[in-house]
């Protein structure tokens, strides 16, 4: 998909849509097409971080952000 990044490579602060999300464990948390995603914190240690959803915070780790296909919202 042109255009389109892994929800784990957005920068913190930056709002984007959810294209595709490969994990259905994912979508029951919020995770479904066209839902609006800003990262707001990666956790000091790595390998986590906190996202705001759908009016609720969720952390998710890296490998199951690298799930989800994202575009960038101006």
């Amino acid at each position: 998909m042109e255009g389109s990044m892994l929800l784990s490579e957005v920068p913190l602060g930056q709002s984007c849509q959810v294209v595709e999300s490969h994990l259905l464990r994912l979508l029951d948390l919020g995770f479904c097409e066209e839902s609006q995603v800003v990262p707001l914190y990666t956790c000091p240690w790595g390998g986590t971080r906190l996202y705001h959803v759908k009016q609720t915070r969720i952390a998710l780790r890296d490998s199951d952000a690298a799930q989800i296909q994202v575009k960038a919202v101006e």
